[in-house]
């Protein structure tokens, strides 16, 4: 009983860097539903991309850990602002995220959660260039501030488990998605 119970946190532990704690316990709950296929239904998607990056990287050309950390800062404060408004993260592309609203739990407000989490996106991005300029300045460095463009788009889509009998995500797809994409391409143009 020890022995498995231990298993059982180790495998939570793990996947819980994998998929969203509601994943999770949705596949706890129906083990059965881990099967490749997926739904239709209302969705709100979110496209984020940090502009600039490849300038950015070719700062830290001698200093990849140094990219790595600051990505990995990043990545944590808006996955964090995403969950705490009901969204799941499907997935880190490069510098870009991609996450979605209304799946795997209902939720009526999802175009609302979306939008408070691109504005605390912004405010939080604020705040981290706050941090990483006065970090900058006490080891005498430049700092050049992090952006980010965000598109956001809501719409009908399939979510569900995606990829290959060998090995699959829990993701979404769709006409809404690529719309998201695009308008997160857009931003751009529009500052």
């Amino acid at each position: 009983y020890f022995v498995e119970g231990r298993e059982k946190r180790r495998v939570k532990r793990l996947f819980s860097r994998y998929v969203s704690k509601d994943v999770y316990q949705q596949l706890l709950a129906s083990p059965t539903d881990a099967v490749l296929g997926g739904e239709r239904r209302e969705m709100t998607v979110l496209f984020s991309d940090m502009r600039g990056f490849t300038t950015l990287s070719e700062q830290y050309e001698h200093d990849p850990e140094g990219l790595t950390a600051l990505l990995t800062r990043y990545f944590t404060a808006m996955t964090l602002i995403i969950q705490e408004n009901s969204g799941t993260i499907d997935k880190y592309i490069g510098d870009s995220i991609m996450a979605f609203w209304n799946a795997p739990l209902d939720d009526p407000d999802h175009a609302k959660h979306a939008c408070l989490a691109a504005l605390d996106m912004r405010r939080r991005l604020a705040l981290l260039n706050s941090q990483l300029e006065l970090e900058a300045e006490v080891k005498g460095l430049s700092h050049r501030p992090l952006r980010m463009g965000i598109g956001i788009n809501s719409d009908e889509c399939l979510v569900g488990n995606l990829g290959s009998q060998q090995r699959f995500n829990y993701s979404v797809i769709g006409d809404g998605v690529n719309l998201a994409a695009r308008i997160e391409g857009l931003s751009k143009q529009y500052g």
